[in-house]
């Protein structure tokens, strides 16, 4: 009798060990995974971050040379270049070629600047008698300027000339201005200057005389500067 019931209870045992393995085996479902997919995605993803890469470093390659251009531009544009240029014929020929460069120190406000001073005179007394001179020297300068267009200015300019009183001697003057102007804008990178200066080491060898009366050594100058960068 406990053999019977000993193989009933394997039975039942063992029927309900295989039901629950079945249950087991085929309660997990069964994933196919398609790695061409997956690979083709990961490929497309990786081809969108690299266009974005491309993308920003083409925008800021981009940005880099405005930024270079911009500051080239504004460099160009501090650079003044002007002078002074004067023409008279005749009997009294007198021809003025002296053009200065002068570049913004500081932005809108300091201004230094040089160059040549080459003065060619020709007198004519009689059909028989022309007296010739030729003036050479440097024109140094600083503007600074105030507020908007104002500045004050100041000129050093020391020439080499015949002297006034002994043609056959030359010799070196010294010419030393203060004053004040106005710079008015005139086209997008031109300006004209206007300037009354007091000619502080004035003597009777001086090459410059005064605008309203030779006694008074004030003197105005006139100018045109250009910035070279445009807009």
């Amino acid at each position: 009798m406990n053999k019977v019931y000993f193989l009933v209870f394997i039975l039942i045992f063992g029927g309900a060990w295989n039901t629950f393995a079945q249950d087991e085996i085929y309660d997990e479902p069964i994933r196919i995974i398609d790695t061409l997919q997956e690979s083709n995605s990961q490929k497309t993803s990786i081809s969108h971050v690299d266009a974005k890469k491309s993308k920003r470093q083409m925008e800021k390659e981009r940005y880099d040379a405005l930024t270079a251009m911009e500051k080239k531009k504004e460099k160009l544009n501090r650079l003044r270049l002007g002078g002074n240029v004067g023409f008279q014929f005749g009997s009294y020929t007198y021809i003025n070629f002296s053009p200065t460069a002068g570049y913004m120190v500081l932005k809108d406000r300091l201004e230094l600047g040089a160059g040549p001073i080459l003065i060619y005179q020709r007198y004519r007394y009689s059909q028989s008698y022309v007296y010739r001179s030729f003036v050479y020297g440097a024109d140094a300068y600083a503007r600074g300027f105030l507020y908007k267009g104002l500045y004050l200015e100041a000129r050093y300019d020391p020439v080499n000339k015949p002297s006034y009183f002994t043609l056959d001697k030359r010799l070196w003057v010294h010419h030393l201005l203060l004053g004040a102007g106005y710079a008015a804008t005139i086209s997008k990178f031109g300006v004209f200057n206007i300037s009354l200066l007091y000619n502080v080491l004035d003597n009777n060898e001086s090459i410059y005389q005064g605008t309203f009366s030779d006694k008074v050594p004030l003197i105005v100058t006139m100018g045109v500067g250009f910035g070279i960068g445009g807009k």
